[in-house]
């Protein structure tokens, strides 16, 4: 591992976080003197803080923590599968489960032109010539709710990767195992895997994370790493947090795999510019800032 490109990771980390507190500060913007952190629009490296997750603490998971845990599995997963506080205000938190009526309600938002999925991500039909909705509720959802106790003693041996890899086997949720990812995490900030033993140890590691870790190793961007390989050198990667990272004014006690992993790919396309390789697709446009909640992670 190139010891400057991981000096660079670790600054990319420690950069975009500084930009975020200046956010919540309420501190006009630019905020970084980084011209590519300041030209183009790059995630937080704490999903937490983002303003959709936020939003689905303090709205989905923590008011219904008393609820069954396969409940709420089902819940994040439904969430998730959306992805849009919008469609989520509307529908409510799901307690029993009305196919039809979801169906319904995602049909007239759409055709009111209202936000029912998210654009942040790729919500696939499985190029099935069906509305959206009806893949999503009939083909991805109903069957998770039907299983939900299956999955609920997934969960009960305290993994992360165990239920990623058991959510996996269900239609929409293999793959790649992005969607799986996604609501494994979500369900690591409730009481269903608040206690997981692999919070640092494991990470699902997407096509981006892949090529952020090909540049620390200096291989060529498209090599295919297996899984075990991604892991490993993504665990080598958290252990130099410490060294990077000050834990007088970084919190670096929430530096966990997933940040490694969510950086690692955020981190790819920064050397992309910094490289003349290409941009990402979003320029941050200041006129259209608005002010941003606080998260958890200060």
């Amino acid at each position: 591992m190139n010891p400057e490109l991981v000096k660079s990771f670790f600054y990319w980390i420690e950069e975009r976080h500084r930009i975020y507190l200046k956010r919540v500060a309420g501190e006009p913007g630019p905020w970084t003197e980084d011209s590519i952190l300041a030209n183009y629009k790059f995630t937080n490296p704490f999903r937490e803080n983002d303003r959709v997750t936020i939003w689905m603490r303090n709205n989905w998971t923590k008011p219904h923590e008393s609820y069954e845990e396969s409940v709420q599995i089902f819940n994040c997963c439904f969430f998730r599968m959306f992805g849009t506080i919008e469609f989520a205000e509307e529908h409510g938190y799901v307690k029993d489960w009305y196919p039809k009526q979801t169906k319904q309600l995602a049909a007239h938002r759409l055709a009111a032109g209202k936000p029912v999925f998210t654009g942040a991500y790729i919500i696939t039909n499985m190029g099935l010539r069906k509305p959206k909705q009806e893949v999503v509720v009939d083909m991805f959802l109903t069957p998770l709710w039907q299983a939900r106790e299956q999955l609920a003693a997934a969960a009960a041996k305290h993994s992360l990767e165990h239920l990623h890899n058991v959510l996996g086997t269900f239609t929409g949720w293999g793959g790649g195992g992005f969607m799986a990812y996604e609501a494994v995490t979500d369900l690591n900030h409730t009481p269903v895997l608040r206690n997981a033993t692999d919070r640092f140890t494991w990470a699902n590691a997407g096509p981006g994370a892949k090529r952020g870790l090909n540049r620390l190793y200096e291989r060529k961007l498209e090599k295919a790493i297996q899984p075990e390989q991604a892991n490993n050198e993504m665990i080598e990667l958290l252990e130099y947090a410490p060294h990077f990272l000050d834990p007088r004014s970084f919190p670096i006690q929430d530096v966990d795999m997933r940040t490694i992993e969510h950086s690692l790919c955020e981190w790819d396309k920064y050397q992309r510019v910094l490289l003349e390789q290409g941009k990402p697709r979003s320029i941050y446009n200041y006129a259209r800032a608005k002010p941003i909640e606080k998260g958890p992670i200060i």
